[in-house]
């Protein structure tokens, strides 16, 4: 299988910014559009987004905005179509916010539908998904010789840096060489599969010595990893190494989402492609099931009376309040081609309560969206 890489530009988009978006009100501005992430298309990316900002503009003045207030508002997205290297460097889709002293642009890998909404509050739907991290899972491939880490979706995967994470047990932190009568050599576990990513061995101290220096090693991956997670971080993690070091790596990690099966054997030889085949037979049923999960515990709150089904303006005043804890939004429901209503500002008030926003398929009672409360 071919390397599948995610070779353009996406941007993170912090569950901060999708709190403060939601939450933010005034002459909101919100511009959706599909972006070619090479060839000849690509010259017509910022042509497409200078029509969208002026269609912007005409809305502007149609709700009541002077030209100066149109102006103000458009002047950082006008200004970001004059960055060359920005329009040569983009995904799938584009998603445009600004209002008076606050503007975004987050270049995301799901193809949006061209649109303009200009309201009272912000179009933040489309890019919840991403925000999220809906469907997307890290991938640890790690060998004593060598450590990778990846961010990988349903149909693609890309590099990311390590960090504090180490990159192989000669760079651990503080690390001190043993001395020279101790050879070491690295061999398969137990288990068998190859090479290079097994247990360290020392001569002359016995294997205690390599015991430490593993779990040495397992630890400071381990902190390293848990350093690059984000705060409410639902991103299922699936580790490739030699499958007896999973306890103790999951003992150090303290991730609930660590994936329980692992991409057996020695991931050193396996290239980013042949990795994601890999990681993603795994994650995508259990990804599949989480969502399950979520959609059930809805359907238990609805029953005992914990919960708010449908109506968007029910959930926004409950959200508000900081009674939801959960708020269970459907794919659906996430399209760009709606213009913004009280679901999103939900989505911003629920995350500034420090509530959590997923994204499902569907919901009991095929409602579209559903919250569980606190209280």
């Amino acid at each position: 299988m071919a390397d599948v890489t995610r070779t353009a530009h996406v941007d993170p988009i912090p569950l901060t910014d999708l709190a403060e978006l939601g939450t933010s009100t005034g002459r909101a501005v919100s511009i959706f559009l599909p972006t070619a992430r090479g060839g000849a298309e690509v010259r017509e990316n910022p042509i497409r987004a200078k029509s969208l900002i002026k269609e912007a503009e005409g809305q502007l003045s149609a709700h009541g905005a002077s030209a100066e207030e149109a102006a103000g508002i458009l002047g950082p997205l006008v200004a970001l179509l004059e960055d060359d290297t920005y329009w040569q460097q983009l995904s799938d889709g584009l998603a445009l916010f600004a209002t008076d002293g606050l503007w975004r642009a987050y270049r995301v890998a799901t193809a949006l539908p061209e649109a303009v909404h200009v309201s009272d509050r912000f179009a933040v739907r489309p890019i919840v998904p991403a925000a999220v991290s809906d469907g997307e899972f890290l991938i640890l491939a790690g060998s004593q010789n060598k450590v990778r880490l990846f961010e990988g979706t349903a149909s693609t995967v890309r590099e990311l840096d390590l960090g504090s994470i180490p990159s192989s047990v000669e760079d651990m932190a503080g690390d001190e060489q043993p001395p020279a009568h101790q050879q070491q050599r690295f061999s398969a576990g137990p288990t068998g599969n190859g090479g290079g990513a097994g247990v360290l061995h020392s001569h002359g101290t016995g294997a205690e010595v390599g015991d430490v220096q593993r779990d040495k090693f397992l630890r400071q991956v381990a902190q390293g990893l848990r350093e690059q997670l984000e705060p409410n971080d639902r991103r299922p993690v699936v580790l490739a190494a030699v499958g007896e070091h999973l306890p103790r790596f999951r003992e150090y990690l303290g991730y609930e989402h660590l994936v329980d099966e692992v991409v057996a054997g020695n991931p050193d030889a396996l290239s980013a492609g042949e990795l994601h085949e890999r990681a993603w037979a795994i994650v995508g049923p259990a990804l599949g099931r989480r969502a399950e999960g979520d959609a059930e515990r809805l359907g238990d709150a609805i029953g005992a009376g914990r919960a708010i089904v449908g109506g968007g303006s029910e959930i926004l005043k409950a959200a508000k309040e900081a009674r939801v804890e959960r708020l269970l939004v459907t794919r659906r429901r996430c399209a760009a081609d709606h213009g913004p209503d009280d679901l999103d500002a939900a989505i911003g008030h629920v995350l500034a309560t420090s509530g959590s926003v997923v994204v499902v398929d569907s919901l009991p009672q095929d409602v579209a969206e559903g919250a569980i409360l606190r209280f």
